[in-house]
């Protein structure tokens, strides 16, 4: 890379007065002279001196005053991390000269957009660089108000927020405090699947950092291929700075129902009804929550219309309480209520995925096994198990094979994505509290294994826990294609080396 190949042209790229340049020459230059080994042992300490003096206040050591706020970030508490330096670049030309700095030093970095991430090391690392976008904040629409370009360091309710006064919204994310870059990476769960299908589906262009610094675009016309692999590839390609959407009309209806957990065997046979009516109403989305003691679910529509006949086989079920009162709203509205009833104290967390067809049996070996868990763990000080159903209709894979498609590898069939979420106090209930998950999902796949062609490969990667493979599962040809897409783009596996986490394709089917 030509930013990196010396001492002189780093310089020359970096954002530094004249009055900073010999100090940080030195620093490199002394550097660039040591031995392999003795660059491991000191390169830590030239962090801590090296970004603070290019990049000032954007950069947050250890000893600094800001370091703790924007350590303690990620949604997770098992992902707090110590990263040696903590970047808050406010501009795409300041993350591609982090970028350059980051690899002239061969330090180990990660990326953190909303940090939602579950899995330690993914969005923070021990002794490296976090490149943390919480200052790209920009939310800025079109002029016809067709698109809108989103900041990286957004959460959903923000972006929501923002649209809400121009009667508009976007394919998003349906937890209010879910980044948008992640979310999107991994392919994007939104209210609007059956209609719009994935949100990065409805991405029209992203703007991105490759490993050499250049900055580019992967859209339709202009690396197609790029386009292609960013939607659902997570960040393996480069570092994306900007996304641009497509807008969409923000009239809904929701509802949110509590029921009693006795009532789940009578939802599960509503459930499989639903299944077949989505397949001939585009604008239906159900967001099934199994918690400790109740059953939450969200109901949502994507036009104005009062009591959609789609979810009339649960409207006769007796239920405890509205969660989200039934009326016709806006986006912005049904995240904002979600919100009010989300716990909001720092947690540990994990999460397991499986996709499989419709199936009763699947679901009551589901509910079964939950059962069995929540009692193996009441012990413990704190440790919620949430069951989450996404129903996935046929529709929103053919919406995605009509607008180019995507790497995920998807059938266009009515099917399931199965999440046990876990939410636990203790660190160190951490290998009981994963054992519990993984019981349940082992427990779905046996179920959906022993009925011929239930059971599905894929696996959701912004659902998969650590041990989890997803971007294997989007099948072996598209696996094949992510990796040739992401060699042409970072020859030298910048992204594969020094990136400290994530679904990386160096690991991916290994």
């Amino acid at each position: 890379m030509s930013h990196v190949s010396n001492v002189p042209s780093l310089l020359d790229f970096l954002p530094l007065v004249p009055a900073q340049r010999p100090e940080a020459e030195a620093l490199l230059s002394q550097f660039r002279s040591l031995s392999e080994n003795q660059k491991g042992s000191t390169r830590g300490s030239v962090l801590a001196k090296i970004f603070p003096l290019v990049f000032g206040e954007n950069a947050h050591v250890e000893e600094s005053s800001t370091y703790e706020e924007h350590r303690t970030q990620p949604w997770s508490t098992n992902c707090w991390l110590t990263p040696k330096v903590i970047t808050t670049p406010s501009a795409t030309q300041e993350v591609a000269q982090i970028l350059a700095l980051v690899r002239f030093l061969g330090a180990t970095f990660s990326i953190r957009g909303g940090g939602h991430l579950q899995n330690p090391g993914f969005t923070s690392n021990d002794g490296g660089v976090v490149i943390s976008f919480s200052r790209f904040t920009q939310l800025d629409l079109s002029e016809d108000k067709t698109t809108v370009d989103v900041g990286l360091g957004l959460r959903w309710l923000e972006v929501y927020k923002g649209l809400e006064e121009h009667g508009l919204t976007v394919c998003g994310g349906r937890v209010p405090d879910v980044g948008v870059s992640g979310l999107l990476l991994g392919g994007g769960l939104s209210f609007q699947n059956s209609e719009h299908s994935l949100g990065c589906m409805n991405v029209v262009d992203y703007e991105l950092v490759l490993a050499d610094s250049t900055i580019t675009h992967a859209n339709a016309s202009e690396n197609p291929d790029l386009f292609w692999a960013l939607k659902g590839g997570g960040s393996n390609f480069g570092i994306v700075t900007r996304i641009r959407m497509t807008t969409i009309p923000n009239r809904i209806w929701a509802e949110g129902r509590v029921y009693a957990s006795a009532q789940n065997p009578d939802l599960i046979a509503a459930l499989m009804t639903y299944h077949q009516l989505i397949e001939k109403d585009n604008k239906a989305s159900l967001i099934w929550h199994t918690l400790n003691e109740s059953t939450l679910l969200i109901f949502l529509y994507c036009a104005p219309v009062e009591k959609p006949a789609v979810f009339s086989p649960f409207y006769d079920l007796p239920f405890l309480m509205n969660a989200v009162p039934p009326a016709c709203m806006t986006v912005y509205q049904m995240v904002q209520g979600v919100a009010n009833i989300l716990a909001k104290e720092p947690l540990c967390h994990d999460m397991r995925t499986t996709t499989t067809l419709p199936s009763q049996a699947v679901y009551l070996a589901a509910e079964k096994a939950r059962l069995e868990q929540v009692a193996a763990l009441s012990d413990l000080e704190r440790a919620d198990l949430t069951m989450v159903i996404q129903p996935m209709s046929s529709l929103s894979v053919k919406v995605a094979h009509e607008r180019g498609g995507n790497p995920l590898g998807l059938q266009a069939a009515n099917h399931q994505w199965f999440l046990v979420m876990a939410d636990y106090a203790n660190i160190s209930d951490e290998e009981r509290v994963r054992e519990s998950v993984r019981k349940i999902v082992d427990a779905v796949e046996e179920a959906a294994k022993a009925e011929e062609g239930v059971y599905l490969p894929f696996k959701y990667s912004n659902y998969a826990s650590r041990d989890q493979d997803p971007l294997a599962s989007y099948g072996e040809d598209n696996l094949r294609k992510l990796k040739e897409i992401a060699a042409r783009y970072d020859p030298e596996g910048v992204f594969q080396i020094l990136q400290n986490g994530g679904w990386l394709l160096s690991t991916a089917g290994v």
